[in-house]
């Protein structure tokens, strides 16, 4: 089956990475440059020798070029020999093109995978719930493209079990869980969110337990009802619940609709089940729906139902018993198929047996998993024999630790860039602030969103007045003992921006953060540095415009590095990158997929 799939050979993998190592090599420096340090380090005369208006230009335009298919660019007359500045826009626009993975050839259509895959899927899988009910506009696009992929390669395997590695709020696992009846385990590091999740799911099941107590009372009164009804006239419209779609028939092609009305007062009814008295305060009016319909979505055990209530005798104490030990049978059942969220920290060198006990053949997922997470995601997939397949979508690539950044020997760490033994080879290293421009997103960028030009300007400024007025001369990232006239890790403005005034405000608030004096300056002293460097604003705004060119590529390194990791391993049985979810609604895009032998 796999054979089926597309792919680029490894061959031709090493050679792109090849290629496109020296586009990033060569152009490092503006990829490198912090837009804090923009004007103290005067960075547009250092490196740049085309306008800003031209810059600003072709980014206009880029969107309106067809992408070629060259093999090669010819990158060597981007640069000044002599003086080492760009000076042909042309040819870097081309070759950032180029070499980025909407280009190069290097991806799996997602259409593909699921034209492939589409003979294994269960009848199931024809059930909608719509994830916009519960979910935002970004995260229901990923949750509802990458759950059927997942669904349809547990399919191939034949499994039930999926660990969501950085599940975070579980929305993914949550929605695998309700809408396949999946068994997952969702691992995240952060109590708050692994509560959180764990809060949610006992609402669900809390929600559920109302809305079959009241579906029991209601199904009797529509019963009377309908005996009543048949007693009027043919053209009698009897009363409705106006929440009801009462244009459609019940039946199986209703499911859809009766799901979204029901979601959609999800948060309502969970909120009440808190309350002690939540089993009364819906009133049956509210639920005059087939108990089947919404149902018949969710998972067997996807809730806890409570037991009948209506016996009309006394049961036998060996009655009792027997139903008392199917009820522990059913709910232990019942809870292998609901989603399991844990805290724990996940490395390469976790042990998945002492997080789940009942480890099985499984599928790994991650969506947007931040930095080192991601590798190791796969390092795991590669390790552990129970993990058939991943599906891993990373993000926060300037939380990648890199092992040739610093020339600290560091050897006994697993690092999170370079995975291949093809680029460790070459001591490839990409450095921070390259990796923090791989973070835009160019199809974002263009259509207006996601680049904050102002407070990146000002940002700029505070950066002249710190150096000039403080003596503050550089901000760093290093983690070593720094000297007192450079601003910490942790000495960063965070948030100000949006609680700030205007400028003024924003320079005299991001002074006192910093522990500095602010009233060294007078307001017209902070205005006059914002009126100096107001001209040169475009330069800034041309500057960053250069750097979101260059991000897919710097990302498609990143990808690429870890798709070669993937075919280095023995035993893998095919290894790609597929485009999942539309760029402009989620800039982090790409999924790792990889899968063994079933």
């Amino acid at each position: 089956m796999f054979a089926h799939l597309s792919a680029p050979s490894t061959d031709q993998v090493k050679e792109t990475v090849k290629n496109m190592l020296q586009f990033i090599q060569m152009t490092g420096r503006i990829s490198g440059a912090h837009s804090v340090e923009f004007y103290t380090q005067d960075v547009w005369k250092t490196l740049i020798a085309v306008s800003p208006e031209a810059v600003l230009s072709a980014f206009s335009q880029q969107q309106e070029v067809k992408h070629g298919g060259q093999d090669s660019i010819d990158v060597s007359r981007i640069f000044s020999k002599a003086t080492q500045q760009l000076v042909d826009l042309e040819a870097f626009v081309e070759a950032a093109r180029h070499y980025s993975l909407l280009n190069m050839g290097l991806c799996t259509p997602i259409e593909e995978m699921i034209d492939v895959f589409a003979a294994q899927r269960t009848e199931e899988t024809n059930k909608e719930i719509k994830t916009d009910q519960f979910m935002n506009d970004k995260k229901s696009h990923e949750v509802a493209i990458m759950s059927q992929l997942v669904k349809d390669i547990t399919n191939i395997f034949h499994i039930k079990q999926v660990i969501d590695l950085g599940a975070g709020k579980g929305y993914l696992s949550s929605y695998l869980s309700m809408r396949y009846g999946l068994n997952v385990y969702g691992l995240d590091s952060s109590h708050t969110n692994t509560d959180g999740a764990n809060k949610r799911n006992r609402k669900l099941k809390k929600y559920w337990q109302v809305y079959k107590t009241n579906a029991r009372t209601t199904s009797k009164a529509r019963k009377s009802e309908e005996r009543e009804e048949s007693l009027l006239p043919t053209n009698h419209c009897p009363d409705t619940n106006a929440d009801q779609d009462i244009s459609r028939p019940r039946g199986d092609d209703s499911i859809s609709n009766t799901v979204e009305d029901k979601i959609s007062s999800f948060t309502y009814a969970s909120e009440q089940s808190d309350q002690k008295d939540s089993m009364h305060s819906v009133h049956p009016t509210q639920n005059m729906v087939d108990s089947s319909s919404f149902l018949d979505v969710l998972p067997t055990g996807a809730v806890e139902l409570p037991p009948s209530s209506d016996v009309s005798k006394v049961l036998s104490h060996q009655e009792k018993e027997r139903r008392k030990m199917e009820n522990i049978k059913a709910k232990n059942l019942n809870e292998s198929h609901v989603y399991s969220p844990l805290t724990s920290y996940v490395t390469a060198e976790t042990e998945l047996h002492d997080l789940i006990t009942d480890l099985e053949e499984s599928i790994m997922v991650g969506l947007h998993t931040c930095g080192d997470l991601a590798p190791n995601t796969l390092r795991i997939f590669v390790a552990k024999p129970e993990v058939k397949a991943v599906c891993s979508v990373g993000c926060c690539y300037h939380f990648l630790s890199e092992e040739f950044e610093t020339l600290e020997d560091q050897t006994d760490r697993t690092w999170g860039f370079p995975m291949s033994k093809y680029l460790k080879e070459k001591s490839c290293h990409i450095g921070r602030n390259a990796r923090m421009s791989a973070c835009l997103a160019l199809e974002r960028v263009a259509v207006g969103q996601g680049l904050p030009t102002e407070s990146l300007f000002y940002r700029a400024v505070l950066q002249v007045i710190c150096k000039e007025v403080y003596g503050i001369t550089q901000r760093s990232y290093s983690i070593v003992p720094q000297s007192k006239n450079i601003l910490q890790t942790d000495q960063r403005v965070g948030k100000i921006f949006s609680k700030s005034s205007g400028f003024t405000d924003y320079v005299r608030k991001s002074l006192k953060k910093f522990g500095q004096d602010d009233s060294k300056l007078s307001d017209e002293e902070i205005m006059g540095y914002y009126e100096k460097y107001e001209p040169r604003r475009n330069e800034l705004e041309a500057f960053n415009r250069l750097k979101v060119f260059l991000a897919p590529c710097i990302e498609a390194l990143i990808l690429l590095d870890r798709l070669c990791y993937l075919r280095e391993q023995d035993n893998i049985a095919w290894s790609g990158l597929v485009k999942l979810f539309d760029p402009v609604k989620s800039p982090r895009c790409y999924a790792v997929v990889s899968l063994k032998e079933p």
